[in-house]
């Protein structure tokens, strides 16, 4: 039998909100605030369910928003960047979906 907890809605709910920061990141422009409104919520979780996400990832995540938030950059180190903030959405989906499973 499978329970369904708050952990687990919560869980989801991050994940689709990783999701659509992953879409909305290829459609609209770099400047916009929600991604860094996603982030707060991110670091939530990870205070709140301690060892369910890899810190150093979320905090990574959360400088390459920054980074992409106020654009400094230009370039190969935009792309750099930006493969790196979808790295870490990835790593995300991946981890919420094994805790999720159980896995």
């Amino acid at each position: 039998m499978y329970l369904f907890t708050m952990f687990n809605f919560v869980t989801l709910v991050l994940m689709g909100l990783t999701v659509w920061l992953g879409v909305s990141r290829q459609n609209t422009k770099l400047g916009t605030n929600w991604p860094l409104f996603y982030y707060v919520f991110l670091v939530g979780y990870l205070k709140v369910f301690e060892g369910s996400l890899d810190p150093y990832m979320v905090y990574v995540g959360v400088v390459s928003a920054l980074f992409l938030r106020f654009e400094f950059i230009g370039g190969w180190f935009l792309k750099f960047v930006r493969g790196t903030e979808l790295f870490i959405l990835a790593y995300v989906i991946y981890r919420c979906l094994a805790l999720i499973l159980m896995l």
